[in-house]
């Protein structure tokens, strides 16, 4: 039997390694046969958001650039529905730090606490709350 855990996913990309170790596991949950629902809240609904490219010269040194790049978990994100998971965001959080419009990845739903956090625990074995 295949359980399902729930990862609330509270931290940005940038903030600590949470966002990547919430990445991480679920893609190791996936491919064990597991079942993944990923909720972004707080600053990891930022994670749901797709990449704006910098237009013209960025004042960030190439050296940081190229460290930074290593916390884009765009591609893993998207990696991550593509082997199963189900991923959503919350909009109010994304609302309080002015992201809400900015446009999503394809493979995150919009969502809220109200209906898909709850349908995720509703369907859960196991929850997870990573991030401060």
């Amino acid at each position: 039997m295949s359980r399902t855990i729930t990862l609330v996913l509270l931290s940005g990309s940038t903030e600590n390694d949470d966002a990547a170790f919430a990445v991480n596991l679920s893609k190791a949950l996936l491919e064990k046969g597991g079942k993944v629902n990923l909720f972004l809240y707080g600053n990891g609904c930022n994670l749901a958001n797709k990449p704006v490219p910098v237009e013209g010269r960025s004042a960030i040194s190439d050296a940081l650039r190229a460290h930074m790049d290593g916390y884009v978990l765009s591609e893993k994100i998207e990696e991550l529905t593509r082997l199963g998971a189900k991923i959503a965001t919350c909009h109010t959080t994304e609302y309080s730090r002015g992201t809400e419009g900015c446009p999503y990845l394809d493979s995150v739903e919009r969502g809220d606490v109200g209906n898909s956090y709850t349908r995720f625990l509703m369907a859960t074995d196991v929850l997870l709350a990573i991030g401060n």
